[in-house]
């Protein structure tokens, strides 16, 4: 019994020691937790950044000898995804599907030309305004008596029906300004009503009547814009890390004059 008892202390002596030595064994340092991934990482393991965008000329369209897609805004894609470090995969979808897109998760990025509005900052996340459009007046190119909306008195102008143009006129004649408004149902069919002399000034958003210039030399945009609006990138809601990034892109852009660079290239051709 006694050699019994001597063995088991002897067992609990051992145990007990090698139980000291393990715990001296151990690094004094905390365990290290694994890193959480972030948004980017994310988008790095995809091995692409995804645009979903739409059809608008100049920002986004199909080039005509290649059809592949080209414009302002996809020379902003590219260069969000260069930052990454990542290949931009474009998909092209309908206007209306952009938001959806973004929040079932299905792309990453939105840059379609869009309008920054309080509804859509309800449902996604805008970066900083990359562009800024807004209304102004365009007359023929030989007209040197219309330098603004002041010099509008006495003069047909044409504007689209139910557009903001529309309703741009209708508040100008609210004021006191002495116009005939004529409606249109395309914006197109009174810009040629303008350059055959049917009327005297058309109003309309300036990136639109840019493009139209380039074409259509024999008209011009006058004054300044004389309503303002914002275009915006938008992410899913609550996608921080990547509004983060993108605003440096866009900032690194503007003070490189890349963003300039830009504008020139694709809404002012060149000039």
């Amino acid at each position: 019994m006694k050699k019994y008892s001597k063995l088991v202390s002897l067992l609990l002596i051992l145990l007990v020691a090698a139980m000291v030595a393990a715990g001296c064994g151990q690094s004094a340092e905390p365990a290290k937790t694994e890193k959480k991934a972030t948004r980017i990482d994310e988008i790095k393991k995809n091995g692409k950044l995804i645009l979903a965008t739409g059809n608008y000329r100049p920002f986004e369209y199909h080039d005509e000898k290649t059809n592949k897609i080209i414009g302002y805004d996809i020379d902003v894609a590219e260069a969000i995804a260069k930052k990454i470090g990542v290949p931009l995969e474009i998909k092209e979808m309908q206007f209306t599907s952009l938001i959806p897109s973004l929040q079932n998760g299905q792309v990453d990025l939105v840059i379609a030309a869009m309008y920054i509005t309080d509804q859509r900052k309800e449902v996604v996340d805008f970066a900083d305004p990359y562009m800024d459009t807004g209304m102004v007046l365009a007359v023929r190119a030989e007209d040197t008596a219309i330098k603004s909306i002041n010099d509008l008195n006495g003069k047909i102008v044409g504007v689209k029906t139910g557009a903001t143009s529309e309703k741009v006129a209708q508040d100008l004649k609210a004021k006191g300004a002495n116009i005939t408004i004529k409606s249109y149902k395309e914006t197109v069919d009174y810009l040629l009503d303008l350059e055959n002399g049917r009327l005297d000034a058309a109003i309309n958003d300036l990136l639109n009547q840019l493009e139209y210039n380039k074409t259509h030399p024999s008209v011009k945009v006058v004054g300044e814009t004389f309503t303002k609006a914002s275009l915006g990138i938008a992410v899913k809601k609550g996608d921080k890390e990547l509004v983060d990034l993108v605003n440096t892109v866009l900032k690194e852009m503007k003070q490189s004059g890349e963003s300039e660079k830009l504008y020139k290239k694709w809404l002012t051709n060149g000039k």
